[in-house]
């Protein structure tokens, strides 16, 4: 495998706080490349690269080849709705187009792939944050992931996403064709504390397939995407980064560093150990290192200067939730992934209740947390709506079902039942209460559905759904399209997804012999798709627009 290295460049200290979101107008004009801060980028990622290559030479590896650069466009806030026109949730447009710069002069045969959250088309993105000018100036490709076809694999040592399905366009990658560069932002996370370099794959399987064990299970679930491949590079957008709760919007953080490696988990071990954050206490780090994914005698060249980010809290019950939302009443109850066993339901301490909240923390909570902290970020919200957010399948304890408050009360299904105020359930766990709930989300987890519902609740529109985000016709627009190539896809006998289902479920494969048993992956050909199947896979789609 040869030997792994980490670069840390650190930028010339001047203000980087312009167009780190969104290209500016004069994009590709003598004055944008004139400028202070373009320049001085430009200069620290040609330099970390440069000796990143003096020791792992991969230019003269590239030269000439197929190479895949993603960045992370989860969302790109820039005049979406909220109170500040931009949020650095996503990678630079500047750092990117640099980085592009420097690949183009190794291979002409260069194609950005992304494929944003979902209900936030990938082509809206490019065209927000400007990179679809980037591959315009660059005379390069651009593709929508959401719109490729896609192949399917098995995982026999994967612990969790043992069926993968992923868009035709990396089959050349994982036989070793092609190269792949992530270009993630530097910044915390609510499902996994830190989102970085190969977390960004989360970005490249189709989206019911990232639906799938979006739960507990998030931590394993994105491991076990290494076993099928792994980026070549990983390059760190750490100019601007983004401390609070991702996905939601995160606050700047003015980092002023670039960051490179051949080994994406020491790059990101790297990473979080400069974001203030000990990888020893990220469970996303330690499933990695625990697999074997890591290496301890990785070189790091540079300084790894520390900046405390502030971490991403995914809590309901926390302190700064109740001062935020005073007027809403979160239940919860959890039985599964060693969730507190409690047998007297009157000494419940509210430690114990904020451990039992955390026995999903990757899944209905992240994503509920994550809408409670859009709306903090909402211009002209009133927050004091009266509120009861229920989570979890609830305690059984004898014969009966409770579910506890902040302070260890327990509350009965009558007693919620009894409730004056709105009654939201989220996930498929709390199904034995929505007859009798007003709002329900679905799925375990579906993060769409978990941050709509509580807007419904509240009688708000969703920011990115409504026209105070100013691409939100752009949206719609691409919506449909992607709807109507999806269907081309399918008509044509190729298949787009996996089938939409967000249940706690591992999905198994065909049984296997020892030889297969020991490969990293297995290709594992899809059915035709023809008659009932392809009638049933419209169908599929239609309902999921």
């Amino acid at each position: 495998m040869g030997e792994n290295y980490v670069v840390v460049s650190e930028a010339p200290k001047l203000d980087y706080s312009r167009d780190y979101v969104a290209l500016p107008g004069n994009y590709g004009s003598k004055e944008y490349f004139e400028r202070e801060d373009v320049k001085s980028i430009r200069k620290t990622i040609y330099k970390n690269l440069d000796d990143l290559n003096s020791k792992i030479n991969f230019v003269e590896k590239m030269k000439g080849k197929e190479i895949l650069i993603k960045p992370n466009l989860v969302s790109v806030y820039h005049n979406m709705g909220f109170k500040d026109d931009d949020y650095p949730e996503s990678t630079d447009p500047r750092v990117f187009d640099c980085i592009i710069a420097y690949f183009k002069k190794i291979s002409e045969n260069i194609i950005i792939i992304e494929s944003s959250g979902r209900g936030m088309p990938t082509n809206v993105s490019f065209k927000v944050s400007g990179i679809n000018k980037i591959a315009s100036y660059h005379r390069i490709k651009y593709v929508a992931l959401e719109n490729e076809p896609v192949i399917r694999y098995m995982l026999p040592k994967a612990e969790v996403m043992k069926e993968v399905y992923i868009p035709k366009i990396m089959k050349n990658v994982i036989d070793g064709k092609a190269f792949y560069i992530s270009v993630p932002k530097m910044k915390t996370n609510l499902y996994t504390g830190v989102t970085l370099g190969f977390k960004n794959a989360m970005g490249i399987i189709p989206y019911n397939l990232r639906q799938r064990n979006h739960n507990y299970n998030i931590n394993k679930k994105l491991v076990d995407l290494l076993y099928l491949f792994k980026p070549s590079l990983t390059i760190i957008d750490g100019i601007i980064g983004g401390e609070g709760c991702t996905p939601a919007p995160v606050d700047p953080v003015n980092m002023g560093v670039i960051i490179s490696g051949n080994n994406s988990v020491e790059t990101d071990r790297v990473a979080t150990r400069m974001m203030g954050i000990d990888p020893e206490e990220n469970k996303l780090m330690v499933e990695a290192v625990k697999r074997g994914f890591n290496d301890d005698t990785v070189n790091v060249i540079g300084t790894e200067k520390v900046v405390h980010f502030r971490k991403a809290e995914a809590s309901l019950m926390d302190d700064n939730f109740k001062r935020n939302f005073p007027n809403v009443k979160v239940l919860v109850g959890h039985m599964l992934n060693n969730a507190p066993v409690i047998e007297d339901i009157h000494n419940v301490k509210p430690e114990t209740v904020r451990i039992l909240e955390k026995a999903c923390d990757g899944g209905c909570l992240a994503a509920t947390k994550t809408s409670f902290e859009i709306m903090r970020y909402v211009k002209n919200l009133n927050r004091n709506f009266e509120l009861v957010v229920i989570i979890g399948g609830g305690v059984k304890v004898g014969d009966k079902i409770y579910y506890f408050d902040s302070e260890g009360k327990a509350y009965e299904i009558q007693d919620i039942k009894n409730m004056k105020a709105k009654r939201l359930t989220i996930g498929e766990c709390t199904k034995g209460l929505k007859p009798f709930c007003e709002y329900n989300g679905k799925g375990c987890c579906s993060p769409s559905s978990c941050m709509l519902m509580p807007f419904k609740a509240i009688g708000e529109k969703f920011p990115l759904l409504s026209l105070k985000n100013k691409y939100v016709i752009s949206l719609a627009i691409e919506t449909l399209r992607t709807y109507f190539i999806k269907r081309k896809l399918i008509k044509s006998g190729q298949w787009v997804d996996c089938k939409e289902e967000a249940i706690d479920k591992i999905y198994e494969i065909p049984e296997l012999d020892s030889s297969e048993e020991e490969k990293d992956y297995i290709e594992w050909p899809l059915p035709e798709l023809s008659g009932e199947l392809k009638k049933q896979k419209l169908q599929e789609i239609s309902l999921s627009l």
